[in-house]
């Protein structure tokens, strides 16, 4: 920041003041930001040294914060990858397993004529695999796409998903905001 001194005639550099230490809360100190549990803060370097603060700890802190860029960076573009499979707990995917995988297993199996030994060697999976699955122990992917493969049947997918609507928006749409609510809020009352 420069100011002008009118008396002096010329610019001088005002300094301006130094950050506080986020874990002593000493004022007007150097600080360097650190990893204290878990969180990213500021701290003086008679903190680092009573915490033990290493050079390795700041390599540590310098990838967590690249690690938050590159994140930061992959969902920019809108809700940060929710709804992705994996990410959004509350998605419901259409590969999602059905709910009595288990039954379909063991009809389809005994359909063929098949005891669970031979289905495991047309599989090339353990015994103990089909009778886990049979018992309702929920399989890998992998093992599904076997089951389904061998057998001849359809694991995943949503057995009572609801009817999907079709919507076609516009390029610009966007959902309702907190904004949106107290404008409906406000509308409602009127």
């Amino acid at each position: 920041m420069v100011d002008e001194n009118p008396q002096m005639g010329r610019a001088h550099a005002v300094k301006s003041k130094m950050p506080t230490c986020e874990t002593c809360g000493a004022d007007n100190v150097s600080t360097r930001r650190i990893q204290l549990h878990g969180a990213l803060v500021e701290a003086c370097s008679k903190c680092q040294d009573n915490l033990g603060i290493t050079k390795d700890a700041e390599t540590a802190v310098e990838n967590v914060q690249k690690a938050a860029e590159v994140a930061r960076r992959r969902t920019s573009g809108g809700w940060g990858g929710l709804g992705t499979a994996g990410k959004d707990i509350m998605s419901r995917s259409e590969n999602e397993l059905v709910s009595d995988f288990a039954k379909q297993i063991k009809t389809a199996r005994e359909a063929k004529g098949w005891d669970q030994r031979t289905l495991a060697l047309r599989m090339k999976e353990k015994v103990n695999i089909i009778q886990r699955t049979e018992s309702g122990h929920t399989p890998s992917d992998k093992v599904v796409t076997k089951f389904e493969k061998t057998l001849g049947i359809r694991l995943k997918g949503s057995e009572n998903a609801p009817p999907t609507d079709t919507h076609i928006a516009s390029r610009n749409a966007r959902g309702l905001n907190l904004g949106d609510l107290l404008d409906m809020a406000k509308n409602e009352d009127d």
